[in-house]
């Protein structure tokens, strides 16, 4: 009789690894999409590599107050004020382009 129990030990011990683990490892973790408001800093970056101004001749990179358009792109997609489509601005490939850029994303 006490053969028999080591004998079957082995398998008892395999039969319960496998029914507790379900068979499932570990799932692996999605990778993050970004949203519009993650492109706001690399939108930033474009518009003052590309030294874009507005009507009145200043930078779009930064307002008359000061604050970063990164800043004030991401507090504009959180209220939800005006869609900038900052994933368009920071691929865009001159200022015009950007111009047009939150135009396009109402449509």
């Amino acid at each position: 009789m006490k053969q028999r129990l080591i004998l079957l030990l082995p398998f008892l011990l395999l039969f319960l690894l496998l029914t507790s683990c379900g068979g499932q490892g570990a799932k692996p973790t999605p990778t993050p999409t970004p949203t519009d408001t993650d492109y706001c800093l690399k939108a930033e970056q474009n518009l003052k590599r590309m030294q874009c101004k507005d009507r009145a001749g200043d930078p779009m990179w930064v307002n008359r107050r000061g604050e970063r358009f990164r800043d004030t792109c991401k507090t504009a997609q959180r209220e939800g004020r005006i869609f900038l489509n900052p994933k368009c601005i920071a691929n865009a490939k001159s200022c015009t382009e950007a111009n047009r850029c939150p135009a396009e994303g109402m449509q």
